[in-house]
């Protein structure tokens, strides 16, 4: 999907056209996960030369789309010019940092995203989705807000990034787009350092912010300025001048109105952009007025496998865009974000596919489809290392199958990247249940021998097993490993399964039970694996990949075996002795 940035350059606007006293930050990600701050708040700001009495003033808050406006009252105070006032709102479930000593407290809880701020010269409720009036002294719409000063709201927030207004709260020109950035939270209250505001000519840059990652399929990005107290335009009566900017110290550009400027036939790089403010005559204003930006179209880091994509995250951290060159299997697919577990020969991941269908990827997937061409920036979801999907992927072949890994739940805990999403094979399960049955989003305590946690992440439409008793005898099962460092006990990993009937996976009685069985090295740098047993009777192995197809056969030969065909990865590995079978995992390095 392409992303377009809108340049929007302003005209200066008459001061007395302009609010006196403004909102100056909004913060609606307190206390969420991730939050840099306990609560929610808004912030003002005396932008003018006079003092402004708060009594009987109020901010109120809506959602993106309400028409019913949550009031919080002002305390009876005089705002001088250049001061803050920190109005403090809701706390989250999820504490962080306090915010400073609020002036004012309410009970609002806004949304981390998108919702509708309002300062008011009243304390009563508005109504209405975008109420107006001569009691409306200040207003903000950001995120999908359908209501806003200007021509577009301030850009969607997070649960770590505020809206700011430019110039420590200075520029007023009554367009949310651009009179506001999105970055950190820095609430400021009465007692910070008085701001004196400027009438000289100001610019700044509202977006992109600085150091802003684009995905690779972004071709074209604009950049919003806002300009204060300087007049654009062709030389003439009530001109001040124009702009000049220029991409990466090219060519200077001269701009003598207020189009967009689009910048178009990107590719992966980095980009800086440098504005300034110039007279009638292309001189640099004096003092001088300018203004640098950079951002980076991000490009694709090529991986061989899922395998190769972990190791890549846990080296650079997610957040990063990834290219996958094999073709990994689809296990199971959910309505739920479209969610797709996939698992090649080396590893596994969830693809979370946005919240309503198709996605991104609009290519029909089943159960046992490969994948192929998958491109998408890797996240983190309460610890689950997730792929996000930027670009359509295609079917490479029908009806595969993949062999689940016969592990212990200690295998799990111990070297948890090595499995995560992947399927896997428990034996001797016991579920220490005190629930009846499986109910969705609940866990249920496992043992076998070793403590860990069944998760019903899925719902009822999803599983078959959501309602029925949870098994009272120690059974083999078939599950995902999972993480969730919210809602699942200390430690964050857990188990799901596909479907009541690998809740009770039949097996044979000689599984195995090879006596005394040792395979080593594991994991295995060299070319030859050794395997001995209390028996030590002839043996002999099948190495399989985890797509299921078998990849090398060969016997046992003085407690040895060389490998030296199998490639970097993850296999199961049959072993035989006297009629007995086991299975291992092996690692290749």
């Amino acid at each position: 999907m392409k992303k377009l940035y809108t340049l929007i350059i302003i005209l200066w606007v008459a001061f007395s056209s302009q609010a006196q006293v403004v909102i100056s930050q909004v913060y609606g990600g307190g206390g969420n996960t991730g939050a840099t701050f306990t609560n929610d708040f808004i912030e003002l700001f005396n932008r003018g030369t006079v003092a402004q009495d708060l009594t009987g003033w109020s901010v109120q808050y809506a959602s993106s789309t309400g028409t019913t406006w949550a009031v919080t009252n002002l305390t009876n105070v005089t705002l001088a010019p250049g001061k803050y006032y920190l109005v403090q709102q809701a706390a989250g479930s999820t504490p962080s940092t306090a915010l400073p000593t609020p002036d004012a407290t309410g009970t609002l809880a806004m949304s981390g995203t998108s919702g509708k701020v309002l300062l008011a010269n009243v304390t009563t409720a508005q109504t209405g989705s975008n109420p107006t009036g001569s009691q409306i002294i200040d207003f903000v719409g950001f995120g999908t807000a359908n209501a806003f000063e200007g021509t577009a709201a301030v850009a969607a927030l997070t649960n770590s990034t505020a809206a700011i207004r430019l110039n420590g709260g200075c520029t007023d020109n009554n367009q949310n787009s651009t009179d506001f950035s999105t970055g950190t939270p820095t609430p400021r209250n009465s007692s910070t350092a008085t701001n004196t505001c400027s009438t000289s000519p100001s610019l700044a840059i509202a977006s992109p912010t600085g150091g802003t990652i684009y995905s690779p399929i972004t071709t074209s990005a604009n950049v919003a300025l806002s300009i204060s107290n300087f007049v654009v335009g062709n030389p003439g009566t009530g001109i001040d001048g124009h702009i000049h900017y220029t991409v990466n110290g090219g060519g200077v550009v001269m701009k003598y109105d207020t189009a967009p400027i689009a910048l178009t036939g990107l590719t992966p790089g980095n980009y800086t952009v440098y504005v300034e403010l110039v007279n009638n005559s292309h001189a640099p204003i004096t003092p001088a007025v300018n203004a640098t930006v950079t951002f980076t179209i991000a490009a694709y880091n090529v991986v061989a496998n899922l395998g190769a994509l972990r190791a890549h995250v846990t080296a650079n951290g997610a957040g990063k865009y990834y290219q996958i060159s094999s073709n990994p299997v689809v296990t199971f697919k959910r309505a739920t974000r479209n969610q797709k577990y996939i698992q090649d020969g080396t590893a596994a991941i969830v693809i979370d596919d946005a919240t309503t269908a198709p996605g991104v990827i609009t290519t029909t997937m089943n159960v046992g489809d490969a994948v192929s061409g998958l491109k998408g920036q890797s996240l983190l979801f309460n610890g689950l290392l997730e792929l996000t999907p930027i670009e359509n992927a295609t079917v490479a072949s029908t009806g595969n199958t993949v062999t689940p890994q016969v592990v212990t739940i200690a295998n799990v805990l111990a070297n948890f990247e090595n499995y995560e999403s992947e399927l896997v094979q428990i034996t001797g399960v016991t579920f220490d249940a005190t629930a009846t049955n499986f109910a969705a989003n609940a866990n249920t305590p496992i043992t076998a021998p070793t403590a860990s946690v069944f998760r019903s992440n899925f719902s009822a439409t999803e599983v078959d097993y959501i309602g029925q008793a949870i098994p009272t005898t120690p059974r083999t099962i078939i599950a995902f490993p999972g993480e969730n460092t919210v809602s699942v006990p200390s430690p964050s990993i857990y188990f799901v399964a596909r479907s009541l009937a690998e809740l009770n996976v039949l097996s044979s009685t000689s599984f195995d039970n090879i006596n005394g069985l040792t395979m080593y090295p594991n994991p295995l740098s060299g070319n030859t694996l050794y395997l001995t047993s209390t028996a030590n009777a002839a043996m002999s192995i099948e190495v399989y990949d985890l797509l299921g197809k078998e990849v090398l056969k060969a016997n046992v030969v003085n407690n040895a075996v060389n490998v030296a065909k199998l490639t970097v990865g993850v296999y199961v590995v049959k072993i035989i002795e006297d009629g007995k079978i086991a299975t291992r995992k092996l690692v290749i390095q």
